[in-house]
């Protein structure tokens, strides 16, 4: 992971103190509806659904924000061309500063549908993607379920785009929609084409970790630092699978080499509060 995606991740974690609860509801049609028909049409009433909900959060803003927000509204509608999404940025612009970040990916999905553009379909799905691992329930299953159609879109066009097969497997083993072994398949062909691809390399290991394989999640992130030793986050992984395992020794090198590569005072405050935990729950065990 690069220092700018981190630094984006980082900033999606921050907006994420409050989620929009948004359900889709879907229409059964007679079964002489072709099914691209059928699609099509749900497609439809899902957008129709979640615009009727922002609407909603609309009315617990400001007056000021409101003004704010209609005139970006207004101009986005009336513009052309690149002047267009120049608004529709401001839009997505302004739901981030709101902390709202279902809404601010909503938006983000309409520019790539406008642009067509590969760089907006990535930051779509990514929004929806990094938005899944802070929520729960029918809101992160709906996060899911946006980023999974957002990444097959991109690979229609760009059947090999990395970025978009990790995203896409992640979706499909999280949201538990098909085949577990069918996403982590997509990352295990993107190792093999590139093995020096980091995040498909971290994410194989946080699989063995939620499925309690520790010994292939620590080879999966020494892999990793084999790649790029300064890779500090799987440091971090290495340390936090020892603790799993209830190696605390093991645990605390990894997780003190991870603190020594960090610039930020509060995030080495982090790791002492974490390995302070750490030793707690080990001297209890004993």
């Amino acid at each position: 992971m690069n220092k700018g995606s981190k630094k984006h991740w980082i900033l999606q974690a921050v907006l994420v103190t409050a989620s929009l609860a948004v359900f889709y509801v879907v229409y059964v049609l007679p079964r002489t509806e072709p099914a691209s028909k059928l699609r099509e049409q749900q497609v439809e009433k899902a957008k129709e659904d979640i615009h009727q909900q922002i609407d909603q959060v609309k009315k617990e803003l400001s007056g000021t924000d409101v003004a704010r927000l209609n005139g970006f509204e207004t101009m986005f509608s009336v513009s052309q061309g690149n002047i267009k999404i120049q608004y529709l940025d401001s839009i997505i612009r302004f739901w981030d500063k709101q902390m709202r970040p279902a809404i601010a990916a909503i938006y983000a999905e309409d520019k790539a549908e406008l642009t067509q553009a590969g760089g907006d379909w990535m930051e779509a799905g990514n929004r929806y993607l990094q938005m899944a691992s802070f929520l729960k329930g029918d809101d992160q299953q709906w996060a899911y379920t946006r980023g999974k159609a957002v990444f097959e879109t991109i690979l229609k066009s760009d059947p090999e785009n990395a970025d978009a097969k990790i995203g896409l497997g992640i979706c499909l083993v999280e949201s538990g929609q098909g085949s577990p072994m069918e996403g982590i398949g997509l990352l295990r062909d993107v190792v093999d084409k590139d093995p020096g691809n980091t995040r498909a390399i971290l994410q194989l290991g946080h699989f063995s970790v939620f499925s309690g394989q520790f010994q292939k999640a620590l080879e999966r992130y020494r892999q990793a630092l084999a790649v790029d030793p300064l890779l500090d986050e799987a440091y971090f992984f290495i340390g936090d699978t020892y603790a799993k395992m209830g190696e605390t020794d093991s645990a605390f090198i990894f997780l003190n080499k991870y603190k020594e590569l960090q610039q930020e005072q509060v995030v080495k405050d982090q790791i002492d509060l974490y390995m302070q935990e750490i030793k707690i729950k080990s001297n209890n065990k004993n």
